[in-house]
């Protein structure tokens, strides 16, 4: 038989700069990028930027994911990255980054499904994609299905 690695596709659009401007105006906090990436072939992590409305005070990103249709989940910590300073109040827009961890021997046809929860003073918001969640699908049978 024909061994294919796992290969994760994004099925979500990313948002056209304006319109995530937009999103993130309303709702606080708006993902910016995100892909899975892979060794030799097999999908190890998703990693990801956000970006969240900059204000005074504590505050904490994180994201929520789970790969079994949310029979479980994880909630992983976002990290601020360097280019912006977190207790720069005047800064309207701060990013952060994340990896979710994948297990090894997905099976094929796993979807990573996440969302993205932003607390500070101000409460807690979510970008959760409209309600569908961020998902990035398996799409290795269709390249091989392709190939053939």
């Amino acid at each position: 038989p024909l061994q294919v690695a796992l290969q994760l596709a994004p099925q979500f659009e990313g948002a056209e700069e304006q319109a995530g401007a937009e999103r993130l105006r309303r709702d606080r906090v708006c993902l910016e990028e995100a892909a899975g990436t892979a060794l030799a072939g097999v999908p190890t992590d998703v990693r990801g930027v956000v970006r969240v409305l900059s204000c005074p005070g504590s505050k904490e990103v994180t994201v929520r994911y789970t790969f079994n249709e949310w029979l479980s989940f994880l909630d992983v910590p976002a990290l601020p990255l360097p280019d912006g300073d977190p207790s720069d109040v005047s800064a309207p827009v701060e990013r952060y980054q994340f990896a979710l961890c994948l297990p090894p021997g997905l099976p094929d046809g796993t979807a990573v499904h996440f969302a993205i929860c932003y607390r500070s003073q101000q409460g807690e918001h979510w970008d959760n994609n409209g309600g569908a969640n961020y998902t990035l699908r398996d799409c290795s049978s269709e390249k091989s299905a392709a190939s053939l």
